[in-house]
């Protein structure tokens, strides 16, 4: 499937603006406070990094679904849209899309982390690898 210079322009420019609005919309969960939401039986822990990333360490009860397929693949979220959701990457850059992405589809409780699970590795919080 081919498109044209002026679909990929207004891919791009969506790209943007979502990049944007994430940084604006969310401020973020810190590494400290995300450990406490992650201590909570309920939590849905998101990983939206690459499969070598994740291969390389994740979150303990992480699920793995990467950015890119998050929005074909939203069946295997919580179905109670009222769900904490801690949704991490590498740094914060991807996770921020996906958690913009999640808001707009409906789910209220979504939590970003902060500085990815560089800065929880940062904190000395553990990984399992």
């Amino acid at each position: 499937m081919q498109i044209s210079l002026l679909d990929a322009a207004a891919l791009a420019a969506a790209v943007v603006v979502l990049g944007t609005a994430a940084c604006s919309r969310m401020a973020g969960t810190k590494p400290a406070q995300a450990a406490e939401l992650h201590k909570l039986v309920g939590t849905f822990v998101l990983d939206v990094r690459t499969p070598g990333e994740y291969a390389q360490g994740h979150l303990e009860r992480a699920v793995h679904i990467p950015v890119q397929q998050l929005s074909g693949r939203l069946s295997e979220l919580p179905t109670d849209k009222t769900t904490p959701i801690l949704v991490y990457c590498a740094v914060g850059g991807r996770s921020s899309v996906a958690a913009v992405l999640l808001k707009t589809k409906g789910y209220a409780n979504v939590h970003d982390l902060s500085g990815g699970i560089v800065a929880w590795e940062g904190a000395g919080l553990s990984v399992v690898k």
